[in-house]
């Protein structure tokens, strides 16, 4: 019988074939099994599709050129189809990001694409377009000893609580010397881009926490910091928008689901819009900010 490692990540265990180091090694009944192996040519009677993926009601097909192919079925089973030679970071790196964000969705959670700080005893989700630096402020806060949840995607379960997903940021270089860490002993996420897996077992929080505050990043081109507490539509469309990958929602039938969860969330939740200077990112100016006039840390 060959060996499967068991990891826990975003409150969900998982019985794997392959190894997946960046998850936390957990012990007890899976509820989501990986495995290797062949997957569908074509899913039947597809719902929606785009130029890399195909969704029906319970299945969920991604292909990534030269890296692999990806099947998610029932919440519950992800099949990875190997188009190189071993379950490398890059296979990884879109298992634990598209592929796991349908398994997600599959499941009626709520994926939000973006990072997530504990600020007492409460969690805050960091999120905006790529790029904006959700990730970079969630390094930030680390840096000043605040504990992390979730890098790129934070979930939000049925009990509207972020749960832990597992301990590392994606950091671009150039954000690395801003916060003056060394990069000598990271791993790059892809190769020939710079942008580093930065370990934070120190700094990680195991526990789920209710949802506080989303806030969205976004970038103008004046100097100084503005903020907007969003209500009402907008704010049911800002996290409509800020899901992580909305646009397998329809495709995956999960539309009823999705609504439900939101419709739940608005009420318990605050929902701010940040906009930052363009450039240079102030991480220090930037947190301060955040800080003071959200009371982040009540």
């Amino acid at each position: 019988m060959s060996h499967t490692f068991t990891y826990k990540a975003f409150g969900l265990i998982f019985k794997s074939e392959f190894e997946i180091p960046e998850l936390l090694p957990s012990e007890g009944i899976p509820d989501v099994e990986l495995s290797l192996g062949k997957t569908p040519e074509q899913l039947n009677e597809i719902t929606k599709q785009g130029v890399k993926y195909q969704a029906t009601k319970n299945e969920f097909l991604l292909e990534v050129d030269h890296i692999a192919r990806y099947y998610v079925k029932d919440g519950n089973k992800v099949h990875v189809e190997l188009l190189k030679d071993k379950a490398d970071k890059e296979v990884r790196l879109f298992l634990l990001g598209s592929a796991f964000g349908a398994l997600f969705l599959q499941r009626g959670l709520l994926p939000i694409h973006g990072s997530s700080i504990k600020f007492g005893n409460s969690a805050t989700i960091f999120t905006g377009l790529s790029g904006v630096g959700k990730s970079s402020i969630a390094a930030h806060f680390v840096n000043k000893g605040f504990q992390a949840l979730a890098d790129d995607i934070s979930v939000v379960n049925h009990n509207l609580e972020v749960v832990p997903g597992f301990p590392s940021l994606k950091i671009w270089n150039d954000v690395l010397k801003k916060l003056e860490i060394r990069n000598d002993s990271l791993m790059e996420i892809r190769p020939n881009i710079k942008k580093f897996q930065l370990p934070i077992h120190d700094q990680y929080f195991t526990e789920s926490l209710p949802l506080k505050n989303l806030v969205i990043l976004n970038t103008k081109n004046s100097p100084g910091f503005e903020m907007e507490e969003l209500t009402g539509i907008k704010k049911f469309n800002a996290i409509k928008n800020n899901t992580y990958r909305y646009r397998f929602v329809k495709g995956l039938e999960q539309q009823l689901d999705h609504f439900q969860i939101l419709s739940k969330l608005l009420p318990k939740i605050k929902v701010y819009k940040v906009a930052r200077p363009q450039a240079p990112i102030s991480l220090i100016e930037l947190g301060e900010f955040l800080q003071k006039n959200l009371n982040l840390d009540v």
